[in-house]
């Protein structure tokens, strides 16, 4: 029922602003809105009074909202004082506050202008006579909204909202997955999109439209399979493009709209991990410790894998090896890494017994 509802408010709510958006305040009554001078501070500055006004009760905190704050300064007897130069400190809060006409005038008036900052928090402001360091303080709100609008119709009409948002069953589950999830940015890699269908009850869904679609990110989606199979199964592939940062990929019932999503991360490409192994003629593999006899003439193969950060192979890379002890002879077979990422070599043993160790090295080229 929570979710009719929601429908129900979905199909008379005309418009709505993001939560916490700024809005022009000056279209709101006070206190709120810029319609007439407000007064913000009132008070003895040394040996005079002031009146602090502003044209705006609380001020929008958009980062560009300006507010026109004026002091009025009087002596005992309630004359304007002229030729006094003032400052408005900004001592807490945000934004900024400048000066335009600092020293008051012949009616007793300075005027300073206040511009928001983005956060909604109350600035507290030093008024100071320069001449006596004198100093009243000046509070001034900002203010944040959020705008809704609502369209009141026809009791017969919201009625048959009701009807059809009771009416309309939701009736499938739609899953989408990606193999793998994360890929390097080398407009070649590609990931296998796999959705699935099913009813309410578990069921599979069979001969329902299905398409595959970039909802934020870069790539191509490449996509045969029009509808999904008897057991609810529909793919693509998604290829990865030259920009790293995250992919969103949206699966899509096209008879109901019902949407799944999966993320695809995209990490910088080029080589970033080297495996290394010796292979006997058996086949057997050794990753950190092969015996062979001193014999002169006994061989294992090299292989070295070159992978990205998300262990994909790279292919037409160039590996080198070094010896450490020379008790032996290294051939190398392949110049660059294959499909595959893999570069062999093949070791023979020299005629001395003790430990060589074989390392393979992978050098960045320059940058052109």
């Amino acid at each position: 029922m929570r979710g009719i509802l929601w429908a129900i408010l979905g199909a008379v709510i005309l418009s709505t602003a993001a939560f916490a958006q700024v809005i022009d305040l000056s279209t709101i009554p006070l206190p709120f809105g810029q319609a007439e001078l407000t007064t913000i501070a009132e008070g003895e500055l040394g040996a005079f009074h002031a009146v602090v006004t502003s044209d705006f009760a609380a001020v929008p905190a958009d980062g560009e909202s300006e507010a026109m704050i004026e002091v009025l300064l009087t002596d005992s007897a309630g004359k304007p004082v002229a030729g006094r130069m003032l400052a408005l400190l900004l001592a807490e809060g945000s934004g900024s506050a400048m000066p335009d006409d600092p020293v008051t005038g012949d009616e007793g008036r300075a005027t300073f202008t206040y511009r928001a900052g983005r956060v909604a928090v109350t600035n507290r402001f030093d008024l100071m006579d320069v001449a006596t360091g004198k100093c009243l303080e000046v509070v001034l709100p900002t203010s944040l909204t959020a705008e809704v609008t609502v369209e009141l119709v026809d009791p017969v009409e919201f009625n048959r909202m009701v009807t059809s948002a009771m009416s309309r069953p939701d009736i499938f589950e739609l899953e989408v997955i990606a193999q793998p999830e994360a890929l390097p940015a080398d407009e070649v890699s590609c990931s296998r999109l796999t959705a699935r269908l099913t009813y309410k009850d578990g069921r599979p869904a069979a001969g329902f439209p299905v398409k595959f679609s970039l909802a934020s990110g870069y790539g191509a989606i490449e996509q045969e399979e029009t509808v999904t199979d008897k057991d609810g199964y529909i793919g693509a592939f998604y290829r990865v493009s030259d920009r790293v940062g995250t992919v969103i990929i949206e699966a899509r019932e096209l008879t109901t709209g019902k949407v799944a999503s999966v993320e695809i991360t995209v990490v910088e490409a080029g080589p970033a991990k080297l495996k290394l192994w010796l292979e006997d003629h058996a086949g057997a593999m050794f990753e950190e410790r092969a015996v062979m006899p001193a014999d002169g003439a006994s061989q294992m193969t090299v292989v070295v894998q070159v992978l990205s950060l998300v262990d994909t192979p790279i292919a037409g890379a160039k590996v080198q090896f070094k010896l450490a002890s020379d008790l032996g002879r290294l051939e190398v077979v392949d110049a660059v890494s294959d499909g595959n990422g893999m570069v062999r070599a093949l070791f023979t043993a020299g005629a001395f017994t003790g430990t060589e160790r074989i390392t393979a090295y992978l050098v960045s080229e320059p940058l052109s």
